[in-house]
């Protein structure tokens, strides 16, 4: 049973995050904008799914492969930030949230573990090679008290000043909802 509600929750995330992109898709003509980042909430009987997707520079500042071991440096300890969901997100601790798994994928990560080799080659591109790159993260949480998770305190945009605008999307048993989160409005209603 737990593989299904799992499925279904997925399946939510995934048409949520389509009908995001297809509403974005005429007001942007890139893949993304740098500064602002997208966060899709989904919370279905005690599960709460969370999803995070951000330009690369507004997290490690550039979105080239790393070319110096300072910028490996970024994206590793980027990847450690946000795999650490309690530093991110600050959950009621009435609704007993449980993080169960944690996800995160970037085109640079994988960049960031070459060889010395490859870096130098990397190193001698132009700029002109260089892509747009993001971040994604995925949170899976249990939640034994779900009926207590009324808000959501997001340190996002905290742990990565390069987001200055995080667009929140959620599905709920309240309903759905968007709405715009900015360093000085950093708590999501559910």
């Amino acid at each position: 049973m737990y593989l299904i509600k799992q499925g279904i929750i997925f399946s939510l995330l995934a048409v949520h995050a389509q009908l995001f992109a297809a509403e974005h898709e005429h007001e942007q003509h890139e893949a993304h904008v740098h500064g602002e980042a997208q966060l899709l909430i989904v919370q279905e009987g005690d599960i709460l799914e969370i999803e995070f997707h951000s330009p690369a520079m507004n997290i490690v500042g550039f979105e080239h492969q790393p070319k110096t071991t300072s910028q490996r440096e970024a994206i590793e300890a980027a990847i450690d930030a946000l795999k650490q969901p309690d530093l991110l997100f600050r959950l009621p601790s009435a609704a007993k949230c449980h993080s169960m798994t944690t996800e995160v994928e970037s085109p640079l990560y994988d960049h960031a573990h070459d060889d010395e080799h490859e870096h130098e080659r990397d190193h001698e591109r132009s700029d002109a090679d260089e892509t747009h790159s993001d971040f994604t993260a995925h949170y899976h949480y249990r939640c034994d008290e779900i009926t207590q998770l009324e808000s959501i305190e997001i340190e996002l945009m905290k742990r990565f000043p390069g987001t200055e605008h995080l667009e929140v999307q959620s599905i709920s048993p309240k309903g759905q909802q968007k709405i715009d989160l900015t360093p000085g409005h950093t708590t999501l209603e559910l």
